[in-house]
């Protein structure tokens, strides 16, 4: 009779383990990735004509940059003829000396932030102001630490534009200098916030890559609401206007803007500007709860599978052994031709050896982002008053 119940009990646990390696790999944000991106382009909305468009740029001591990025954005293949606004900081000497190298273009059209506005994001109240400047109805906003991955970018963002639509999201990702994990990492992001927005409950935009209406903006006051926070102007932009009526998603490589390398400081603080950007947009427990399902999945079955071989090697029970080891194999594959097929889809070089390693570290990398957010002043998210 003994017997009989440790075989029952070697059953059940072997069918556990090998539930959980097949079913977990599924729940996986690459796993939910979009349509090809071939079939996007195929499958776009025809426009009646394509619109007038007013670029945004809001440097700030980014002469390089400027020097760098700003003829691809001057010298888009574009049949409707357009503009770029860019709003300096008054007094970024560095901006200004390498906008004179521009002078001479007809369609850039410079204004400035005046020192004294202390009480509010400057970079919110510069997309603003530069809003209220342009000349055209639609605009299509970014960062000149981005620049277009094609001369028809421009003409791809906008082939969305009629009467039905208010908002287009872009894809940004980071050029091939930036380390494979954080490339990893957005890409990851974005397949969540993707799926989103082709389920029509748009959340947030990750990239610097984003087309809408000006009279939608004005009409609903802008930031209103949201002005004292530093930064997070995309992802305000998108949880607070954004519907499954008026956005739609671009993903063809021509519309992608490429994000020069982060630094440090510069990755830690998207990070940490996030984590209080969150508290203050509509629907972040919902949005945050498939990654939650989905990393509590895969590190249970991680522990089980290491359980079991801890287990059945002490007990020599060896049919178990085997069962796990069959068990870990099969989840490695699994989540490694997964995850290489989404990264394949979005022209990354990452090597498929990396990703195991990269998917377990998230979470890891996620909580120490909360721990370097508990330890901040708050007062550093927002412009000091109230």
């Amino acid at each position: 009779m003994e017997s009989i119940t440790i075989s029952e009990t070697i059953i059940v646990v072997c069918a556990l383990l090998m539930i959980s390696a097949v079913v977990t790999p599924f729940l996986n944000g690459f796993f939910r990735k979009p349509k090809c991106l071939g079939e996007e382009l195929e499958s776009s909305e025809s426009i009646e004509e394509f619109p007038k468009v007013s670029i945004l740029l809001t440097p700030h001591e980014n002469g390089r940059e400027l020097i760098q990025n700003l003829p691809l954005y001057l010298e888009q293949d574009y049949p409707a003829g357009f503009e770029i606004v860019i709003v300096v900081w008054k007094g970024d000497t560095e901006t200004e000396e390498a906008l004179k190298r521009f002078a001479g273009y007809p369609n850039l059209y410079t204004t400035y932030i005046p020192e004294s506005s202390r009480y509010m994001s400057r970079k919110k109240l510069a997309i603003t102001i530069g809003v209220k400047a342009a000349k055209n109805e639609w605009i299509l906003m970014s960062d000149i630490e981005c620049k277009p991955n094609t001369p028809k970018w421009l003409a791809t963002m906008t082939r969305h534009c009629n009467k039905n639509k208010e908002m287009v999201i872009g894809y940004t990702a980071y050029d091939n200098e930036t380390e494979d994990y954080r490339r990893f990492e957005r890409l990851l992001t974005a397949m969540y916030l993707i799926r989103e927005d082709h389920k029509g409950t748009p959340y947030r935009h990750n990239g610097s890559n984003l087309l809408f209406r000006k009279d939608m903006f004005i009409g609903q006051d802008g930031f209103r609401g949201n002005l004292k926070y530093i930064r997070g102007e995309y992802d305000f932009l998108v949880n607070k206007y954004a519907t499954k009526e008026n956005t739609t998603l671009e993903l063809h490589p021509d519309s992608w803007m490429i994000e020069q390398k982060p630094t440090d400081k510069q990755w830690q603080n998207k990070h940490m500007f996030y984590m209080e950007s969150r508290k203050h947009m509509q629907r972040s427990w919902l949005h945050r709860m498939p990654f939650n399902i989905d990393q509590y999945a895969m590190h249970i079955n991680y522990l089980m599978i290491l359980a079991a071989l801890a287990y059945s090697i002490v007990t020599r029970q060896w049919i178990i052994t085997a069962v796990a080891g069959v068990a870990f194999i099969t989840t490695l594959v699994l989540r490694t031709v997964i995850g290489k097929k989404a990264i394949t889809l979005f022209l990354e070089d990452i090597s498929s050896w990396k990703i195991i390693p990269f998917e377990i570290s998230i979470i890891w990398h996620q909580l120490s982002y909360i721990l370097k957010y508990q330890r901040t002043d708050k007062y550093d998210f927002i412009c000091h008053k109230i």
